[in-house]
């Protein structure tokens, strides 16, 4: 696995963007709001809390995939990030108490804000549904295009393993000829030495014969 996980560094920018925004209606937003404003504001602030910490679960899984020394520096990463998701909740209780104190003042939204506010809800959620659709169909595309690069890696590796195969067996072929070649100038050669022995004995004899038929015909001459 690569030093930093690509799906975690998904999950981070996904993070970064929502904190973004709700950074923004925390801390400029819902303060200077109208009642009816401020309602819809809220509303959409505690939507995009709870998807911070869906997103912070989906760290904290991706975590335990990864090697011991990268997932010790990112969980420093998500423990500061669970402690920015929970000073924003602290934020929002406050806000949504002085949401229900204006209502309760008479100066909550109308009944045609609610329905603005429902209206806008839905509309949210159905945007929000269809980028986790796009986003997990850009994950799967990753996922397959990951999977087809493995097992393009795997078939050349497989090839270079059967053409080294196939040379280890070439060149025991070729070590196996060669012994065979040497057993027989072993053989070719022994043979050789043997004949040359042979000769040298028959030389030696014909030098025996020789001499006693010479010593033979001087004593026939001289002695008689």
């Amino acid at each position: 696995m690569a030093n930093v996980s690509v799906v975690f560094d998904t999950y981070e920018k996904e993070y970064g963007t929502l904190y973004e925004s709700l950074s923004n209606k925390v801390t400029n937003l819902i303060p200077t709001a109208s009642p009816d404003k401020r309602k819809l504001l809220v509303n959409q602030a505690e939507r995009e809390l709870e998807e911070l910490d869906e997103i912070i679960s989906h760290m904290e899984i991706e975590l335990q995939s990864l090697a011991q020394p990268v997932r010790t520096r990112l969980q420093v990463k998500l423990r500061m990030y669970k402690d920015e998701v929970k000073k924003f909740k602290k934020d929002m209780l406050k806000f949504s108490g002085q949401s229900e104190r204006d209502q309760l003042l008479g100066r909550g939204g109308s009944h045609n804000i609610d329905v603005e506010v429902a209206s806008m809800d839905q509309r949210t959620r159905l945007l929000q549904g269809t980028e986790r659709l796009q986003d997990g169909s850009r994950r799967l595309d990753d996922a397959r295009r990951l999977a087809l690069e493995t097992e393009a890696i795997g078939i050349s590796t497989l090839e270079d393993l059967n053409r080294q195969r196939e040379q280890i067996i070439r060149t025991r072929d070729t070590l196996g000829n060669a012994d065979s070649f040497i057993a027989k100038s072993q053989g070719i050669l022994k043979g050789m030495q043997q004949r040359i022995a042979a000769s040298k004995l028959l030389t030696a004899g014909i030098i025996v014969t020789l001499v006693l038929i010479i010593l033979l015909i001087i004593y026939l001459k001289w002695f008689r």
